[in-house]
Parts: C-alpha cells; structure tokens; sequence
C-alpha cells in the first residue's frame, strides 16, 4: 500500500513538472491556455500529499511488521515464522488429508 502511494505521488509530481515546463515554454501560444496555473498547484498540492502519506503509511507498516506474531488458524496460539498452524493441529490436518488419498486399507494378516 504505501509503495502504491508513493509511486502515484511521484507520478503525480513528475506529470505536473511535465506540464509546467510545456505550460512555460509555449507561454504564447493556445497550448499554455489549455494548462492553468491554479490546477497545477492543487495537482501539485496533491501529488506531495500522497508522497507524505506513502512514507507515514511506510512506518507504520514497519511497526506492525514488528509487533505482529503468526499465530495457529484453529486454536490461535503463536507458531514460528512462516507457520500456519501449531504442531497438533498440523499433524491432524495432515493426517485428515492422508485419509483421504489413500481409500484403501493395508490388509491384514
């Protein structure tokens, strides 16, 4: 989220100094009148306001990066990274889905 704010704020601002330099080059002729003034301060305005909110938005992504723990989807008890489940309820699912592959039994004899 905060990388997309700030690319679109950069965008922003690259696009708006895009159109001053055409809005100063050109003062003379019908393309200057097609660019005010006004809208490339709001636009501006606008464009450094996104950037500032991706960098705040950055921080506190890196905040709860930090104070967040992955945690089991059943019983919500906290497992190492890049766990999903807790070591019992891992072997249960596991075990669920060998059951379900294997339809057949080992005879016995």
């Amino acid at each position: 989220m905060s990388s997309t704010l700030l690319r679109l704020g950069l965008w922003i601002l690259v696009l708006v100094l895009a159109a001053y330099v055409i809005h100063e080059s050109y003062s003379e002729s019908t393309i200057a009148e097609m660019i005010p003034m006004g809208m490339l301060q709001k636009v501006l305005v606008l464009g450094g306001a996104l950037v500032v909110l991706g960098l705040v938005v950055k921080v506190f992504e890196k905040g709860t990066k930090v104070v967040s723990k992955n945690r089991c989807r059943v019983c919500k008890t906290v497992v190492p990274t890049g766990a999903i489940y807790c070591r019992a309820h891992l072997r249960a699912i596991l075990h669920d889905e060998d059951e379900k592959t294997h339809m057949t039994h080992v005879r016995k004899r």
